[in-house]
């Protein structure tokens, strides 16, 4: 099985971190500067020093007894609480989607542990809830693979409906994986669940090259991997017109519904090298920097 991050992958993302969306912090210490950086007279301790970091916070001490760069750390540099939640239900299963979707939950999960920020993960496999809860780069390999041992649920389990009930009260930033394949009463019942709680809420919707562009003509028995529902269709191309018409509608009133209710949303299609397309992406829309 190959890494859902490559060394190249993570090479690049050493030069990023998230930007944190909504001013919710724990008050705890780590690496993601908050808007008092570096005033506070209370010095915490030191982390090594980062390409960007201000050098002026640099111990020259420290650096003549060790030939290293640290830097000071003050207790104004509040750590993150992200949560990821990643949707396992059968819809996901496509190869390229649920490759894609472990990609970006393995990024985000880099990047916030790679800044000491403190990081949960929950995933359904089947009737368990998989979780994690870590802090610090040290745990950045143990996260991959457990995301990349995750597999999608066999039966059916609506993603959204208990979605906000196992949502850790204490995280700031939460990061939703899914592929928006729910009714969209539902997404709007969750997007309004979400705002009783002062958090930055981020949806990342995936989809697969089939989903993008079918290529069925003919006689075909359809079936709904969600309600494993069946229909006898002829495929034809006005009807691929009308699929397309209809999934834009439904992506239009998803991303209308997370505007409306503060939250944030993007969507990723399948792609060649959809890491550096998603990581483009993310900084477009300064969710990294």
């Amino acid at each position: 099985m190959s890494p859902l991050l490559t060394s190249s992958s993570m090479n690049k993302l050493a030069n990023y971190r998230l930007v944190n969306g909504k001013r919710h912090v724990s008050g705890r210490r780590g690496t993601h500067a908050s808007k008092r950086y570096g005033s506070s007279l209370d010095f915490s301790d030191f982390r090594v020093y980062e390409a960007g970091d201000d050098v002026r916070q640099i111990d020259w001490n420290v650096y003549a007894r060790t030939d290293k760069l640290f830097i000071k750390r003050f207790l104004d540099e509040e750590e993150m609480r992200v949560h990821i939640v990643l949707d396992t239900t059968p819809s996901m299963g496509e190869e390229d989607k649920w490759l894609h979707a472990r990609q970006v939950a393995a990024l985000f999960g880099y990047l916030v542990l790679s800044h000491d920020d403190a990081l949960s993960f929950s995933a359904k496999q089947d009737e368990r809830l998989q979780t994690f809860r870590k802090k610090g780069s040290m745990y950045r390999h143990l996260f991959q693979q457990k995301v990349e041992e995750l597999t999608p649920v066999t039966r059916n389990e609506p993603f959204l409906e208990d979605l906000v009930q196992q949502l850790p009260k204490d995280a700031g930033s939460i990061f939703i994986i899914t592929d928006g394949l729910e009714p969209i009463e539902q997404f709007e019942k969750t997007c309004q669940q979400l705002t009783r709680r002062p958090k930055d809420i981020r949806f990342v919707v995936v989809s697969s090259q089939e989903e993008q562009d079918p290529e069925y003509y003919g006689d075909y028995l359809l079936v709904d991997k969600e309600s494993t529902s069946s229909l006898n269709v002829t495929v034809t191309h006005d009807m691929i017109k009308r699929y397309e018409t209809k999934r834009k509608s439904h992506f239009e009133q998803m991303e209308q519904l997370a505007n409306r209710y503060g939250h944030h949303i993007l969507f990723l299609p399948s792609q060649p090298d959809f890491l550096t397309a998603a990581l483009q992406q993310f900084v477009r829309f300064q969710w990294i920097r």
